[in-house]
């Protein structure tokens, strides 16, 4: 969690990467990312944030990906790896 809240699953969203690159929205199989659905949180998704949640060094792209995903929080962006 970005800004390390406490809140129920309903006042969050939740991100999670495929292994071919693919960030998605929701719950799925696996690690993810959450953050508040209120507030700054999606602005302040950084390479921290992502490695300690997905437990992972990730490149710089896959943040700039999240971080979109985050703001628009109802797409899905492809990175190519």
């Amino acid at each position: 969690m970005v800004c390390r809240q406490r809140l129920e699953d309903t006042e969050l969203h939740r991100a999670g990467r495929l292994s071919k690159g693919v960030w998605y929205l929701g719950r799925g199989s696996g690690r993810g990312l959450w953050w508040c659905r209120e507030g700054e949180c999606a602005e302040r998704v950084n390479q921290v944030h992502v490695a300690r949640s997905l437990r992972c060094s990730p490149a710089e792209i896959d943040v700039v990906a999240l971080r979109e995903v985050a703001k628009r929080s109802k797409m899905v962006v492809v990175v190519e790896e």
